[in-house]
């Protein structure tokens, strides 16, 4: 490898990707630059994984806490339904 060629800076990245310049006659990335892009996508997929995880945690929480609230609504309901019937039958006795 020719000293020269490794100490020249690149003057364009791929953007977001790993594949370098084809065709456009600038010279290729280096193995340094290639690398660093490789781990920012690496980064990227990493982050979208979190995202999802994190997207899919708050959906179970959300279905669950949304589960508790019709359960309480239910016990709501019959809980005044024996409320009436109580109050039925102390007015029942009364007559």
């Amino acid at each position: 490898m020719n000293v020269q060629d490794a100490e020249q800076p690149a003057t364009e990245f791929g953007a977001g990707t790993s594949a370098g310049h084809q065709g456009d006659g600038s010279p290729s990335m280096t193995s340094f630059e290639s690398y660093m892009v490789n781990r920012l996508d690496d980064f990227v997929e990493n982050q979208r994984n979190l995202n999802d995880l994190c997207v899919s945690n708050f959906q179970n929480f959300d279905n669950r806490f949304q589960s508790m609230d019709t359960r309480f609504q239910t016990l709501d309901e019959q809980i005044e339904a024996v409320h009436n019937q109580i109050f039925e039958l102390q007015y029942a006795k009364e007559d």
